[in-house]
């Protein structure tokens, strides 16, 4: 399955919109820079360790659920973007011999 936006930046980007928190605030009281919230919303970041451990603390949101989002993110863009070409280059190597 094809992902076409990261479900960690939305669900992150989703919970401040829900308790009224702009993102400026949420860096803030996070001690990071607002870039790095406009970049994961945006795209051009994905959702660190740390920015994860940093949310669950912040709004309760388990670090394990967003690093697990961002990993599906980023296989299934992988997969779209790279999996083709992998597929072309790389030959699987022989199966095990059974005695």
């Amino acid at each position: 399955m094809k992902l076409r936006t990261n479900p960690a930046a939305g669900l992150i980007h989703d919970e401040l919109e829900a308790r009224g928190i702009p993102a400026a605030k949420a860096a803030r009281d996070m001690a990071i820079p607002r870039s790095r919230l406009s970049d994961i919303f945006n795209g051009r970041k994905g959702v660190s360790a740390d920015t994860a451990l940093r949310f669950d603390r912040y709004l309760g949101i388990s670090a394990g659920l967003l690093i697990r989002l961002q990993s599906e993110y980023d296989l299934s863009k992988a997969v779209t973007d790279k999996g083709p070409q992998i597929q072309r280059e790389i030959l699987p190597a022989p199966k095990l011999a059974l005695a």
